[in-house]
């Protein structure tokens, strides 16, 4: 039998709910004395595509991380020799092409030989280095059937910007994109394009006033272990978003609550679908 509750008693017993989550909270220990209740569930953003399930970086990988639900697909963009935009993490092909050289020595026609995928499994050796332009029809194509639409999020690891800025608009998905990289790389996105959305990593608190000030940046990607309701906080007083890279011993439900908690606006996860998971749960409880 359901009961029925009024507006008012619905926003009292959520409050009471989320103060007493907060207590328990901590009282373990897990959470800051100064953590509110989040206004919204963050988004997620696909490390290198869905990398526990697919080869790192390659198309297989990105599409299973679109199917799982993610809203960011991370992506490393370096230079071959010949000035075509691939993506691959490392500067060198060996790890996962077994081919030792450097993306930037190497031609596009030889990388093309390569498999990106068979370290991974013998089903995904058919899997290449993709290019930008091959990864931007496959998000344009999805975000044609989509209300919603898929997010790059471009870690500018080596890039030709020119050619990267119009690659992306090109393919529709420049004012949607998300540049990451050091300042000085970002200072160089944004002269080819000034509405560029840019994120460089967190300063620090004494330096991040000074940051903003110089590049305007869209979001700050904070550390796991930077973290904190002040900083959440100043960025979102600034209108800057807060991303935050919860990989490796941070890839997990206690990291994704206090993220959660403190009002992160994206978590970068290996792992979509144990965020998803861990959201889903998070939501009914603070219903």
């Amino acid at each position: 039998m359901k009961v029925k509750s009024t507006a008012t008693d619905m926003v009292g017993w959520r409050y009471v709910l989320a103060t007493l989550l907060t207590v328990v909270n901590v009282l373990h220990g897990s959470l800051p004395v100064t953590a509110q209740t989040p206004a919204h569930l963050p988004q997620i953003s696909s490390h290198r595509g869905a990398n526990n399930l697919a080869p790192e970086n390659t198309l297989a990988a990105f599409s299973k991380a679109i199917e799982l639900g993610a809203n960011f697909v991370e992506v490393d963009v370096r230079t071959t020799s010949d000035d075509v935009s691939v993506i691959m993490h490392d500067s060198s092909l060996k790890r996962t092409t077994g081919l030792d050289a450097k993306v930037n020595k190497t031609t596009r026609a030889e990388i093309k030989k390569l498999s990106a995928g068979k370290w991974f499994g013998d089903s995904y050796a058919d899997q290449e280095v993709p290019t930008l332009e091959e990864l931007c029809a496959l998000v344009w194509n999805e975000n044609r059937k989509r209300e919603t639409p898929i997010h790059l999020y471009v870690d500018c690891k080596e890039i030709d910007t020119g050619e990267v800025i119009r690659i992306l608009l090109q393919n529709r998905l420049l004012d949607s994109a998300l540049f990451y990289g050091s300042v000085k790389t970002l200072k160089e996105v944004k002269k080819f394009y000034s509405k560029a959305r840019v994120m460089p990593p967190y300063p620090g608190a004494e330096k991040i006033d000074r940051m903003i000030k110089k590049l305007h940046p869209y979001a700050l990607d904070v550390a796991f272990s930077d973290l904190s309701a002040e900083t959440v906080s100043h960025c979102h007083a600034k209108g800057i978003k807060v991303f935050s890279d919860l990989l490796g011993k941070y890839d997990n439900p206690e990291a994704y609550k206090k993220a959660t908690q403190l009002g992160v606006d994206v978590i970068q996860t290996d792992d979509v679908s144990g965020v998803l998971n861990f959201l889903n749960g998070f939501e009914l409880q603070q219903k």
